[in-house]
């Protein structure tokens, strides 16, 4: 019984390591690093067709062409009037997530 619990436990933690390590890379995928961000944090305001005019973040296209001409990393990173509005700043993991994924070219992977 013993065995089994500590088999167990060593199970767990380290499948919740490497779900955690998937994203602490040099290379983070967009599927399972960049669109949760994006899916947490910006798409209540930034939706297709927003009557405000506010610019579309809910695809991969939409977020790629707004990460690469440097508007999402600009209204992020700002001191004062920063993304996402009403709500907690981006994590410096977060923000640093979606700035290694823009110097890899950001790939749909």
């Amino acid at each position: 019984m013993r065995i089994f619990l500590i088999l167990s436990i060593l199970v767990i933690t380290s499948c919740t390591y490497n779900e955690l390590s998937i994203c602490e890379t040099d290379n983070p995928s967009f599927t399972y690093c960049v669109e949760p961000i994006f899916e947490k944090n910006c798409i209540g305001c930034h939706f297709q067709n927003n009557s405000n005019g506010i610019m579309p973040l809910s695809n991969f296209q939409e977020i790629r062409d707004n990460v690469i001409n440097g508007k999402v990393i600009e209204s992020i990173k700002r001191k004062v009037g920063f993304m996402p509005t009403n709500g907690e700043r981006l994590s410096t993991e977060e923000i640093l997530i979606i700035e290694n994924w823009k110097e890899n070219d950001a790939p749909n992977n």
